[in-house]
């Protein structure tokens, strides 16, 4: 018989994979290996993530496990995200401690900068950014 608990776990890990892949982020669900875990959902090959859907949180023991976690698995950045009860998969809580949150903004100012710096990529950038289909489109632009 399944454990109620880990069926509900891997229910939601399942969820925050498809929910990325259907917001067109690469997500993958890497195999368990017990005291070489690699974390529950790695994302686009920059963030293992740490799934939780509890009613009690434990919130220091998770950080320092998703760190471990993150490490192992070479990724750059470590979240938890935790399910927000009744409500959907998009409006899950997100935990990460402020260095991360730091060193996650600057990579996105390298980025942008050189998203700004190049005329084809901006070009490129802007046609992909005018496509309705395109989640990062900015509307106030």
């Amino acid at each position: 018989m399944v454990n109620p608990m880990k069926k509900r776990g891997t229910a939601y890990e399942s969820a925050v994979r498809d929910h990325a892949i259907a917001h067109r982020h690469k997500a993958f669900r890497p195999a368990q290996a017990g005291a070489g875990d690699l974390g529950d959902v790695h994302l686009d090959g920059l963030v293992a993530l740490q799934c939780k859907d509890v009613t009690s949180w434990s919130v220091s023991g998770w950080m320092q496990d998703v760190e471990e976690q993150r490490q192992r698995a070479g990724l750059p950045f470590g979240a938890v995200i935790m399910k927000k009860r009744r409500a959907s998969v998009g409006d899950s809580y997100v935990v990460m401690d402020y260095n991360t949150l730091l060193s996650l903004v600057q990579r996105l100012e390298l980025a942008e900068y050189f998203v700004q710096a190049d005329p084809h990529v901006r070009a490129n950038w802007k046609k992909t950014s005018d496509d309705r289909s395109n989640p990062f489109r900015n509307d106030s632009a």
